[in-house]
């Protein structure tokens, strides 16, 4: 069954990416950005006009009341916009440079859940490195209120008659603070050091260090054993190895996990009943934990097994402390020191060179998938490897999705709770086929095929997969002839397919221009016409396609998302308490009491167990005086 768009508006340039956010469109286009309103029928709210510069990706993130804008250019440079009362204010231009051969080029970006962080994978000069800033978004409302309420009055009253606006330059807003500086680990090389006694003059802070034999590798070790690999297993080294996979480092932000990760503010000493000290956070560090503001970032480097985790808020050591006083009174109030190559708080290891990963919405769970075709998940939160699972042989990862699944559609307030036992995920590789890995607790992992790679009708492959998070089960399919359908994952049928309008099709079918609303369940795709010039004007549009519109999709899932809803609402006295966000002397003394609760059965076995010990040991012994 083929269902047609709801409804469409037309553009006057070439569509290059879409992002929504709070009933607003945000169109990057190949003249700037296009705002549009969908209460009011999709009209034109603002634009920035710019015909130099042709956005090809862009972001849109709720901080408070207004929106965030991040755009990416076709010559990788960053843009900063606030979508402020219906108007787009530029805040910065990131890494724009008026000398192009000092140009660095944007390879990624992630804006943090709350707006707090921003994070720029940048590339330049031969070399690759993460740009972390801390956004200063509590002061973005007040500086726009103070000299410029009249001009906005004034804009607000004939915004939806606005053709062509550019940002605004009389405003000046604060520019992003960096905060650290990440690069790749460096390859593990020899040490340049003789003897021990020289490695202790160069360090710092040493609690402990081996001063016997082989504790320090020499180059000339390494080159020794590189030539015996060589030698032992050179018949192995000219078969054809899979083709590698050019991939950029992929980042995520992290919510605090069970694992408390606070930031360092005052603190409070509590005694608990059990006569226990207990450090307590500020209530400011309690506010922010609770508002779901990110502590950490996530990130794996390619051709590189670890995966690296540092802490946003990061404590400084004693002597740090002094030199940081010492650095703040020669430097100017308004510049604050990056953090370059910081150490890691954390690192996961894998046996594989790391080339996709996945975080879920609530960055309890992670999937990492490595060049071997070997997938894991962590319960990221714990720090617990819950599932390890095994592409068919020749399949390379190309992306990886996490599933929402009817049983567990409602989210549980973070930190997620354990109880959810049950996790679906797609991988999409390289060939075109489709994978679906269903975990489940206690219980074997398993991947199936569900989807098998075209090899009669190669404009059949599927190029790009997007879950759907208000349909549970329910994932895009993008083909390469242009075709768009509608998966149930769980039952590997076709539900339908998104047809354009007869004149149209879809545009970009190998890189689609797509957005997913959940607000009245809306999917926007950008449609291009039939034999037409590329940069013909009005030659694109973008199509909405409102999926609780469409009977066969109403009555077979619709019903399901408000059964699951109404479920999750009721109280649960099981899921109320593992689900709620506990204090953390509140979490040690529930800790403390099952610990003393349980202690009696360990007392009554023990001494049996220390009797079996001792009989084994005399036997052993008696044996050993008969040899």
């Amino acid at each position: 069954m083929v269902y047609l768009p709801s409804q469409k508006f037309q553009l006057s340039s070439v569509p290059n990416c879409l992002a929504i956010c709070k009933g607003y469109v945000f169109v990057g286009s190949s003249n700037g950005i296009r705002v549009f309103n969908t209460v009011f029928n999709y009209s034109r709210v603002c634009s920035w006009d710019s015909g130099q510069v042709e956005v090809m990706n862009i972001w849109a993130k709720e901080i408070g009341n207004e929106i965030l804008i991040a755009t990416l250019d076709e010559m990788g440079i960053v843009r900063l916009f606030y979508f402020y009362k219906d108007s787009l204010f530029l805040i910065k231009a990131i890494n724009e440079v008026e000398d192009i051969s000092k140009q660095t080029t944007c390879l990624n970006l992630q804006i943090s859940p709350a707006g707090n962080f921003l994070a720029i994978l940048l590339q330049g000069a031969g070399d690759v490195w993460l740009d972390v800033y801390r956004l200063n978004k509590e002061s973005w409302p007040k500086e726009m209120e103070q000299p410029h309420s009249s001009f906005l009055s004034r804009k607000k009253v004939s915004h939806l008659h606005l053709e062509n606006s550019p940002p605004k330059t009389d405003v000046k807003l604060s520019a992003p603070v960096p905060v650290m500086k990440l690069r790749p680990p460096k390859p593990v090389t020899g040490t340049p050091f003789k003897n021990p006694l020289e490695v202790f003059q160069k360090l710092e802070d040493v609690s402990g260090l081996g001063s016997g034999q082989n504790h320090m590798i020499k180059e000339s070790q390494l080159d020794q054993q590189a030539s015996i690999f060589d030698v032992l297993f050179r018949k192995y080294q000219n078969v054809e190895c899979p083709e590698e996979n050019s991939s950029v480092a992929e980042f995520h932000f992290l919510f605090p996990g069970h694992i408390v990760m606070l930031p360092p503010e005052p603190i409070v000493v509590s005694a608990s009943p059990s006569g226990l000290n207990i450090v307590q956070p500020s209530q400011l560090a309690l506010k922010s934990y609770t508002k779901g503001v990110v502590c950490a970032l996530g990130i794996y480097w390619p051709g590189n097994n670890n995966f690296f985790l540092y802490s946003l808020n990061r404590p400084l050591r004693d002597k740090e402390r002094e030199r940081e006083k010492e650095r703040e009174r020669e430097r100017d109030k308004d510049k604050e020191k990056i953090e370059s190559d910081p150490k890691p708080d954390g690192v996961w290891p894998t046996a594989a060179p790391i080339t996709n990963s996945a975080i879920s919405t609530c960055t309890s769970y992670l999937l990492l998938a490595c060049d071997d075709g070997v997938i894991t998940l962590w319960d990221r939160a714990q720090g617990f490897l819950l599932a390890v699972v095994s592409l068919p042989e020749g399949c390379i990862c190309k992306s990886l999705h996490f599933m929402k699944i009817s049983e567990t559609f409602k989210e549980c307030s973070f930190p997620q709770t354990t109880a959810n036992s049950k996790f679906q995920f797609l991988v999409l590789c390289t060939d075109g086929s489709l994978h679906l890995g269903e975990v489940e607790r206690c219980k074997e992992p398993r991947i199936s095929v569900i989807v098998e790679r075209s090899v009669k009708h190669p404009n059949e492959t599927i190029c790009a997969v997007a879950p759907i998070s208000f349909l549970p089960c329910l994932v895009l399919l993008f083909i390469w002839d242009g075709s768009v359908y509608l998966m149930d994952v769980e039952k590997e049928q076709i539900v339908c397919e998104l047809g354009p309008a007869p004149s149209y099709r879809l545009g970009n079918p190998w890189q689609p221009v797509f957005a997913l609303y959940s607000e009245g369940q809306r999917v926007f795709i950008r449609g291009d016409k039939k034999d037409a010039p590329k940069y013909q004007k009005d030659n694109h549009c973008i199509f909405i396609f409102k999926l609780d519109s469409y009977h066969l999709i109403k009555t077979s899932y619709s019903r399901k998302i408000s059964f699951s809803e109404s479920e999750s609402s009721q109280p649960s006295s099981e899921t109320s308490d593992s689900t709620q966000q506990l204090l953390l002397n509140k979490r040690c003394e529930n800790f403390l009491q099952n610990r003393l609760k349980n202690s009696g059965s360990f007392i009554d076995y023990g001494p049996d167990y220390l009797l079996q010990l001792r009989k084994s040991s005399w036997l052993l012994e008696r044996d050993s005086h008969k040899k």
